[in-house]
This record gives structure tokens, sequence and C-alpha cells, in this order.
């Protein structure tokens, strides 16, 4: 089932993913919703994404917490992407993990392997949300409830 949206077509979403493999997959997925996808292997190569043009919402893979939150607040220090919501690719969702991530920025966070379904709601979900909508409609000048597989990061799992 796809899921198509009439607001995807305006959104761009960087997605930031180690594995070559997973990052085309997501690319094919985001691409059939009507979403453009800006690829990045590295974080080097997502600098050079953000500095290039808007991003609309980040989708960061991560496999180690430390390394995921000093990546997080590395974007989270930049004025480009101080207010892009993330949502988080990770490897659990327990409290260990999404309490950091939430205080990085985090909106959502995700267990992998990833169901491409429910990271195209999320991502819908987190696109809509009252401060990223107000950001898309004034741009700058210059440049759920909880499942089994994923949790709003304002929650505090069970």
């Amino acid at each position: 089932m796809t899921i198509q949206t009439r607001h995807s077509s305006h959104s761009t979403i960087l997605v930031i993913e180690r594995d070559p493999l997973m990052l085309t997959a997501m690319s094919a997925m985001f691409d059939m919703q009507g979403y453009k996808a800006v690829l990045a292997r590295t974080e080097q190569v997502a600098q050079q994404a953000i500095a290039a043009g808007p991003i609309d919402l980040i989708v960061l893979s991560i496999e180690k917490l430390q390394e995921g939150c000093e990546f997080a607040a590395r974007l989270r220090s930049s004025e480009t992407t101080s207010d892009i919501s993330i949502v988080f690719l990770t490897p659990e969702l327990s409290p260990a993990w999404t309490g950091p991530l939430q205080v990085q920025g985090g909106v959502f966070c995700m267990l992998k392997p990833v169901d491409p379904a429910a990271l195209a709601e999320l991502v819908e979900k987190a696109l809509w949300m009252p401060h990223v909508a107000q950001r898309r409609a004034n741009p700058p000048r210059a440049h759920l409830h909880k499942v089994s597989d994923w949790v709003r990061l304002e929650e505090t799992p069970n």
C-alpha cells in the first residue's frame, strides 16, 4: 500500500545512513511517496547537502547512542538545522536511548530494521507537526501514540 499525501512533493528529506543498501531502499521509498530524498552516508556529505539547499526533515540512522547524540548536537548547533525535526532510526527503543535522543531534538525514534510504510507515516507526521508546519509556511530567507516499532520521543516507553 502506498501512502500518498498532497504535501509530500514539496518536502525534502535528508536521509543519513551508512549502509548503502538501506540508503538506496529508503531513497526509493521516499521517491515513491513523492518526497525529494537527499542522501548521505557520512556527516561531511550531510553537511554539504544541508548547505546546498533547504531541508524539511532529517532521518538519521544510528548504531551507537553516544555518536548519534553527538552528531545530532552538531546539527542542533547550526543555525540552518537548529529547528529541523529529526527522526532517529535505532537498534533499540529503551528509555536509555529515547531520553537522550529526545534531548537532541528527536521527534520520533524508530526501531531498525525499518518498516517502509511505518517510516513513511512517521515522516508525514513529523513534517506536519505545528512547529515544522509553521517553519515550512514561512521558510527562512537565507537559504502518535506508541506502537511496537516506533515511539514519539516526548513519551516515556513502558
